[in-house]
């Protein structure tokens, strides 16, 4: 088949949506299929690229209401240019996802759409902005796409409240290449606390630094690892303020086998998010067989089992994540045992096989 994947992100953007499409798209040209991916265009990337037999067009986009929004007409003619078997658009909230649906629709081609579903929980600002992309081009991919593929059972029960059809929709959970992200025995854990995701308040970045700081000030003998970059410009004082304690480390644009060392090298991986839609840090943390310790958001609890990989509390109960993090901190054995028991949860459910054989059933369904 002649795939077409349309994504805001693919490489070498090293977010989730990125991984996830990569992933995908790689296994499908290992399964015989034809991938092209079109893809927003940033300043010093190559418009036209080919990775691994992967052809990667990246499009400039027209940014309107101060960069919030973009489009591009460009993207919609270049993908309608071509003719394929499916259009599989990647990520609700961005425009590239309406251009796979437009060209779709314009060659009558069957459309699948990735939602990533976040609901607006952060701000009235955010509100108003998801309002507006919403009944503008969000509504019509969950309503026209010819399937709509959540991560989990949460996000299905998110775009149901939203207008979307439970008929056109199956649930494929997020992937995890555990040939890629698993125990490296010559990696020995080294008392590092570690946040991976970009370091902003909706990711609880400020709510890690904070007890990090605490742990640190107990334990002499540990590290705080922080692996993103500072894209909240409201942290960034704090960010400088913790910069001056040497056991505070921040790592920026991590490549992909330094990110996978040192989630062998960390004792637990801590994310106190608002909101997850699946959480891969998790997902590739548990993978590499190191515990967890999260807020039980979104679509968390369907990525980590709670009390046998890792441990969940409630969003705000920041005084219990600090107590879950010491009390693994202080048990070796209770620490080995939920990283192999994480292992084998990630490996059973999300592996990269197990996934992209349920794309590829999906495609053919369609096709």
């Amino acid at each position: 088949m002649k795939i077409a994947f349309v994504t805001p992100s693919y490489y070498p953007s090293i977010i989730g949506a990125s991984f996830y499409c990569q992933d995908i798209a790689s296994y499908l040209t290992k399964m015989g299929h034809e991938v092209t991916v079109y893809t927003k265009w940033n300043h010093g990337w190559q418009k036209t690229d080919i990775v691994d037999e992967i052809e990667i067009n990246r499009i400039p986009m027209k940014n309107i209401l101060d960069g919030r929004f973009y489009f591009s007409c460009k993207m919609v003619m270049e993908i309608a240019s071509k003719k394929f078997d499916i259009i599989h658009s990647h990520h609700y909230g961005y425009f590239p996802a309406t251009a796979g649906l437009i060209a779709a629709k314009m060659r009558n081609t069957p459309h699948v759409f990735g939602p990533y579903y976040h609901p607006p929980v952060y701000s009235f600002a955010r509100w108003l902005q998801f309002a507006m992309y919403h009944f503008t081009q969000g509504l019509p991919l969950l309503r026209m796409s010819n399937k709509v593929l959540p991560h989990t059972e949460y996000e299905m029960k998110m775009l149901l409240r939203v207008g979307a059809k439970k008929e056109n929709m199956k649930i494929v959970p997020n992937i995890v290449n555990t040939s890629v992200f698993k125990k490296d025995d010559k990696a020995e854990k080294e008392n590092i606390l570690l946040f991976v995701s970009n370091l902003i308040r909706d990711k609880g970045a400020d709510v890690a630094m904070k007890i990090f700081s605490k742990i640190l000030s107990e334990r002499k003998d540990h590290t705080a690892v922080f692996i993103g970059n500072p894209y909240d410009r409201r942290l960034i004082p704090l960010i400088e303020k913790m910069k001056n304690n040497r056991r505070m480390i921040f790592v920026e644009n991590i490549q992909l086998q330094d990110l996978v060392r040192w989630y062998n090298m960390a004792s637990v991986v801590v994310l106190p998010s608002k909101y997850e839609a699946f959480s891969r840090v998790l997902a590739e943390a548990q993978a590499c067989e190191t515990p967890v310790v999260a807020t039980k958001v979104g679509g968390v609890p369907d990525v980590v089992s709670d009390g046998k990989s890792g441990f969940l509390v409630g969003y705000g109960d920041w005084a219990e994540m600090k107590n879950k993090i010491d009390t693994i901190l202080d048990d070796d054995k209770l620490g080995k045992k939920m990283g192999k028991y994480g292992r084998k949860h990630i490996a059973e459910r999300f592996d990269t096989d197990i996934i992209g054989k349920k794309i590829e059933s999906i495609y053919k369904i369609l096709a």
